[in-house]
């Protein structure tokens, strides 16, 4: 009978890892509600009309028409509201199986069911986004371009628009909660981002890496074709350096009373959530302070008697504190967190490892006869 009980032992042990990989699944997401149209593309890069109800999960791209706007539901309880003119990838969506995770009830979750760990690109346009308590062991996170924004919680926005001159304007606002963002230009940590603050931010755009052609089918390698011709003693000139990127601009300030209140008016109407919520946000805008007045062209004549029409810059607006000094090694990688979210997942499947093998190891005999 011992015989058999440490077979059955040593057996349950050896299943651990599958055990834990298989608690560690995809998540679902699902679409609520669709404001006129949208598109979704499969990892085949297949599309097809969004609908409310649709289910997928990470590694589809969901995209906006300049006039639709769409929620996506996670069933780890957050809420993302995809505005419209906007591309974003789920890039990584996994958690812990859970008995609370109900499809179709994701929101009404007061928070999160089990560790997950969440990783969404904006490739261009903007989200508004509303988390519930994460698991500690939890990571959310959405990515940009030139940067990335940690969610703890709970009402932000997210925005990046490519300014088409090898420069990027990036917008994290935290409206409640925590948020942390990191500059991958800057390399100079993690700033925080307090509840009612906004983070803008002018920063390069990187480069996409071109990838190497193979040799053809006779072996041969292509030419290069962006070699410079020789000069005049038949030395190849070299190649003139690259121009070096602008340092990024960081600004942080207090989201003023209309920033607020389109957040207000984004979670009022194209939302599922509480009205509670959208109330809230409502009342912080009330009491926000305005936005700054538009800059006035200026008319000047000239020495011939003509005018030239110029519209000076908007004044610069203050941070409203010192940003926060950086609170660990940020890596200099333009990834944008690929890596940090490989650790996280690697970090939950441990501790699902751990979890499993102390549930399943059995004393073969209690009294030690």
């Amino acid at each position: 009978m011992r015989s058999l009980l440490q077979s059955f032992c040593l057996l349950s042990l050896g299943l651990t890892p599958v055990l834990s990989l298989a608690a560690l699944t995809n998540g679902k997401l699902q679409v609520g509600i669709v404001k006129d149209e949208a598109y979704l593309y499969d990892k085949q890069g297949k599309k097809e009309p969004l609908k409310t109800a649709r289910i997928f999960q990470e590694g589809f791209r969901v995209e906006t028409t300049p006039k639709n706007t769409v929620e996506l539901i996670l069933s780890n309880g957050s809420t993302l509201i995809v505005s419209p003119d906007t591309l974003l990838e789920v890039k990584t969506f996994r958690q812990v199986v859970s008995d609370r995770i109900v499809e179709g009830e994701y929101q009404k979750l007061d928070k999160e069911p089990s560790p997950s760990i969440t990783e969404i690109e904006v490739i261009r346009g903007k989200v508004v986004g509303e988390v519930r308590k994460l698991n500690p062991q939890s990571s959310y996170t959405i990515k940009t371009p030139v940067g990335v924004a940690r969610i703890r919680g709970t009402i932000y926005t997210v925005e990046f628009a490519d300014n088409g001159k090898g420069t990027g304007t990036l917008n994290i606002g935290c409206v409640r909660g925590s948020v942390e963002a990191t500059v991958f230009a800057a390399n100079s940590g993690p700033i925080a981002v307090r509840p009612g603050d906004q983070l803008s931010v002018q920063a390069p755009v990187p480069k996409p890496v071109e990838a190497v052609k193979p040799p053809d089918a006779t072996g041969t390698k292509p030419a290069d074709t962006g070699t410079k011709p020789p000069d005049a003693t038949g030395t190849p000139a070299p190649e003139p350096a690259p121009a070096p990127a602008p340092a990024p601009v960081i600004t942080l300030a207090p989201m003023n009373s209309e920033q607020l209140g389109s957040v207000a008016t984004t979670l009022a109407t194209v939302s599922s959530l509480d009205q509670g919520v959208a109330a809230t946000v409502k009342n912080m805008a009330d009491n926000a302070p305005p936005p700054p007045p538009p800059v006035a062209p200026v008319t000047t004549t000239n020495p011939d008697g003509t005018t030239t029409t110029t519209t000076p810059p908007p004044a610069e607006v203050p941070p409203s504190k010192p940003l926060t000094p950086p609170t660990q090694p940020t890596s200099t990688s333009t990834g944008g967190g690929t890596s940090s979210t490989d650790a996280t997942l690697q970090k939950i499947t441990d501790t699902v490892q751990r979890t499993v093998q102390t549930e399943t190891q059995t004393n073969p005999s209690p009294t030690g006869g």
